[in-house]
């Protein structure tokens, strides 16, 4: 990406430098010429974008991604094809992932462990009520900003690529997210939920404390072989001075039944907090006792346990281990033995794990008795039936579509239509009208005001300046502070307040429109402006003659104090030419001044009888071509027919005329 050109995706993305490679995309830093911003662009392999059906997908999520709104979720701003293949636009977080400070540091305490679990809980939480699982939760996708804040990138990704459960758009049988990291529901490529991504989190939370992930193999099979069917080391037989509190929030996270879990992101993250005060956390009042022995199908796949991979399942793995965690203290233990009653018991479980498997086949050829029915959720507000698709075990796709006459985010279509016979983990289109909701104010501060009049305008903002204050560090006509801040909203057709830097001794030339003549020059003439005043006329059609119409430079624009200024005055509207309408008949003459704003103004003179000028414009007062105002009355004078005198004979040889009545 070096060189003179540089690489512009979609006359948008000027690409300045690759700043990451992931196990399904490169990233690269780039610069959005449109709004004059930077953003990261992650370009996805060719591979990934060879099947049609995938690029919906892909489409589908990224704009259920974009839809996500939080302080710790990344933005995600854009999508779109490029050179065989598909990208996507992201906020652009100044910083290094969580991944690259653990092989920097090593560890972190389990204080600052539960900082950074705070925030990437928050983040889980908004994108599950708004029916998003990110499914691929590890430290490389967890964002440290320069400025302490901690953002969580790649919602909708690995769902994009994870089509095990969709036939319309990939093969059956492939499941998605890093083995190291992803819960057991996920190796055994059952359909994960919100509780998966609280499983992900407590690996991250173990790696974070202890400098390794619990369950590491030589590769992704064995470590998802791990997931399935071991335990961790407990956290105090590799740090002795591991507070209880905090062993059990991480044990609760890593249970192999999401049952057990915490239910939401929200309760871990409360949890988390208590441990942060040194007050009692919730995962120390229960009594957690398991005996979790698994059977799962599997495929090969990457020998890199790092790396986000699929895993088709096409063979049967074999428990050869039954894990076991202790009700007394809590540790976690392999159980292997040679006792013919636990034997016995190891085959009776296998047995009900048979029988399992056998009502999940049937369950998926919709003949067992788990099928779901897809609940009624028109007239609901989206967040509300977006709530009821996951407690039904549903996935909510939102589809926000504008509709007259409903109130905001209230659903108004459903597809499938309530009733119809589901699978657990089948999506859900909700079509709902979207609220009319406030602006995010973009940060303009440090741009000049042409610069962020063009980055507000698309969002339906204005700018206003509402002081000019000299200031030696910042350029004339740069924006020194806004208001409202970056972090805040406004309703669409509002101004962002700006005070902008006027240099040193600048005024802002102030609105002189409509004042008289007079008035507009003193008031330019006089402190703070003392400007120079040059007075000009113009002619225009909604200021009468005599007031001010404008100033150059602009009304509103920074200046130096004692500058030349010229103020235009209206001359009222501008004359127009007087048409030529001499030998026209009278009616045609009459149209020709209409038509440029003039009034006819008739006066008739009689002609006698074959005159040439009957009916027609003799002469017009004002010449040809002479200038006028427009409503001015031009004089034309029409010939009339002059009128024949009576003969009347009195008596014999004598005869008088009498001039007709009137």
């Amino acid at each position: 990406m070096s060189g003179e050109k540089r690489t512009v995706i979609n006359d948008r993305y000027e690409i300045e430098g690759r700043v990451g490679r992931g196990g399904m995309a490169d990233v690269f830093l780039a610069r959005d010429l449109l709004l004059d911003r930077p953003v990261a662009i992650k370009v996805l392999f060719p591979e990934y974008a060879t099947d049609p059906a995938f690029v919906e997908r892909f489409r589908r999520e990224a704009q259920a991604a974009a839809n996500l709104n939080h302080p710790n979720i990344v933005s995600v701003y854009d999508w779109g094809s490029t050179d065989n293949t598909y990208f996507i636009a992201m906020e652009y977080v100044q910083g290094r992932t969580l991944a690259d400070i653990l092989k920097r540091q090593g560890r972190l305490t389990p204080t600052q462990a539960a900082d950074v679990a705070i925030q990437v809980a928050a983040a889980l939480g908004s994108a599950h009520r708004n029916g998003v699982v990110h499914r691929d939760v590890k430290p490389g996708n967890i964002l440290i900003g320069s400025n302490g804040d901690i953002k969580v990138a790649d919602f909708g990704i690995a769902r994009a690529i994870d089509a095990s459960h969709d036939s319309n758009l990939t093969q059956e049988g492939a499941v998605m997210g890093t083995a190291t990291y992803f819960s057991p529901e996920q190796a055994r490529g059952e359909m994960p939920d919100p509780r998966s991504d609280i499983y992900s989190l407590g690996i991250v939370l173990y790696e974070l404390v202890t400098g390794t992930p619990p369950f590491v193999a030589e590769n992704a099979l064995a470590t998802a072989y791990k997931q399935v069917h071991d335990f961790p080391t407990p956290l105090n037989q590799l740090l002795p001075t591991i507070t209880t509190e905090f062993e059990a929030i991480v044990a609760k996270c890593l249970s192999k039944f999401p049952e057990r879990r915490y239910e939401t992101a929200e309760a871990l993250r409360d949890d988390l907090r208590r441990f942060r005060e040194g007050a009692p956390v919730g995962a120390l009042i229960e009594h957690l006792t398991t005996n979790e022995a698994v059977t799962t199908t599997m495929g090969a796949l990457s020998t890199d346990p790092g790396v986000t991979t699929a895993l088709p399942r096409t063979q049967v793995m074999p428990a050869s281990a039954t894990p076991r965690q202790s009700a007394d203290d809590g540790d976690y233990e392999i159980v292997r033995s040679t006792n013919p009653k636990v034997i016995i018991g190891a085959l009776t479980a296998a047995v009900v794990v048979i029988v399992g498997i056998i009502a999940l086949v049937s369950s998926l050829s919709g003949s067992g008795s788990n099928s779901l029915t897809a609940p009624d959720l028109l007239s609901r507000t989206y967040k509300e039936a977006a709530q009821a698709v996951l407690d039904a075990g549903l996935i909510a796709v939102p589809n926000p579509v504008a509709k007259e006459g409903l109130g905001d985010d209230i659903v108004y279509k459903q597809s499938p239509p309530a009733g119809t016979s589901m699978k657990r983990g089948d999506e859900i289109t909700l079509t709902y009208n979207p609220a009319k909701t406030p602006v995010a104010v973009p940060a303009i501060q440090g741009l000049t005001v042409p610069a962020a009049t063009a980055v507000l305008k698309p969002l339906g903002l204005t700018l206003t300046i509402s002081e000019v204050r000299n200031d030696p560090t910042l350029a004339v006509g740069q924006i020194i502070s806004q208001d409202p801040l970056a972090t805040g909203e406004l309703a669409p057709g509002s101004a962002v307040k700006v005070v902008v830097s006027g240099g040193v001794g600048q005024v802002v030339i102030p609105d002189i429109a409509g004042f008289t003549a007079a008035a507009a020059q003193k008031l330019l003439q006089e402190k703070p402006n003392n400007f120079v005043v040059t007075v000009l006329t113009e002619a225009s059609a909604t200021i009468a003659k005599g007031l001010a119409v404008r100033t150059d430079p602009a009304i509103g624009l920074p200046i130096d104090a004692g500058k030349p200024i010229t103020l235009y005055t209206s001359s009222g509207p501008e004359q127009v030419a007087v048409p030529a309408v001499e030998g026209l008949e009278e009616a045609v003459a009459r149209n020709s001044l209409a038509l440029v704003s003039l009034v006819a103004d008739v006066r008739y003179v009689d002609v006698p009888a074959g005159s040439v000028n009957i009916g027609k414009v003799i002469s017009q007062g004002t010449a040809a071509q002479a200038k006028a105002d427009p409503q001015s009355k031009i004089v034309i004078t029409v010939g009339r027919l002059a009128s024949t005198p009576a003969t009347t004979t009195l008596a014999p040889g004598v005869t008088t005329t009498v001039a007709p009545a009137g």
